[in-house]
């Protein structure tokens, strides 16, 4: 195609997914450009996380592709069919409404999991008891996150004995160190205080100034406002509507459906 810069980010077309009789996600099509917040919100029952695991593949989608679109130095990527360990190879990263992180290992330790699942250990190497050549790497990135977290200070300190919100931080910084090009974040203002608010949505802006292209399923109207370039309202399973944060909360759509006023 010609004419325009070509899209890179995540392309959602078609995507269904049925359980029985029930309809949960019915033909979308969504885009999650690279260096924007997206957003995607409804009610409760909308789609929005059956959505979000077909994207990473946590669950299989009946129909409909999900494609993760050509970056500088990575081929456009069909993640249709693909397991969650593949996508995330490919460039996809994610964070859960519950969190999950490994309690028993330290905030470093849990961030230092994520770049050393996209780094990978050399089979041969790992046999033989070679040194591991990424070791420095994975060591550079690890420090890197913690320090645009604002997590060094708690490095050594114990994940499982975090606040909720440092917690969603340690989560974050797992996903970024596997250096991603793609993120989704399910509910990642869940439990947070007006503080820590603030600090995330500074954090994803920064992101997507970066290049990053970022999903997130939310329900908190300030948090989507103020950190989100486009929004998708989600209800039974389809996308009735998009546009700026601004635009969609505004619509009488989304006063009736989604805010519950009239």
């Amino acid at each position: 195609m010609s004419g325009g810069p070509r899209f890179r980010g995540v392309r959602i077309r078609g995507l269904r997914r049925r359980f029985g009789g029930v309809t949960a996600v019915d033909d979308v099509d969504l885009d999650v450009p690279a260096g924007a917040v997206t957003a995607l919100i409804g009610p409760n029952g909308a789609g929005k996380t059956t959505l979000f695991h077909c994207v990473t593949g946590l669950d299989a989608a009946d129909a409909g592709t999900v494609t993760l679109a050509p970056q500088p130095d990575r081929p456009a990527v069909l993640l249709s069919g693909l397991p969650p360990h593949a996508r995330a190879r490919a460039g996809v990263a994610w964070t859960f409404q519950r969190i999950e992180l490994f309690a028993g290992l330290t905030v470093a330790e849990n961030i230092r999991v994520g770049a050393e699942n996209r780094s990978g250990r050399p089979l041969l190497s790992g046999l033989l008891g070679l040194p591991d050549p990424r070791r420095a790497a994975v060591r550079a990135v690890t420090g890197a996150v913690l320090e645009r977290l604002g997590l060094t200070a708690l490095a050594d300190v114990s994940a499982g004995s975090l606040p909720t919100g440092t917690m969603r931080l340690v989560e974050l910084g797992r996903a970024l160190a596997a250096e991603p090009t793609a993120l989704l974040l399910d509910e990642p203002a869940s439990g947070l205080d007006d503080h820590q608010i603030v600090r995330l949505a500074e954090v994803l802006r920064a992101l997507a100034a970066d290049g990053l292209a970022i999903l997130l399923v939310e329900h908190d109207i300030r948090f989507v406002t103020a950190v989100a370039d486009r929004a998708y309202l989600m209800v039974a399973g389809r996308v009735l509507l998009s546009g700026t944060p601004d635009e969609v909360f505004a619509s009488d759509l989304a006063r009736e459906i989604y805010i519950g006023e009239s």
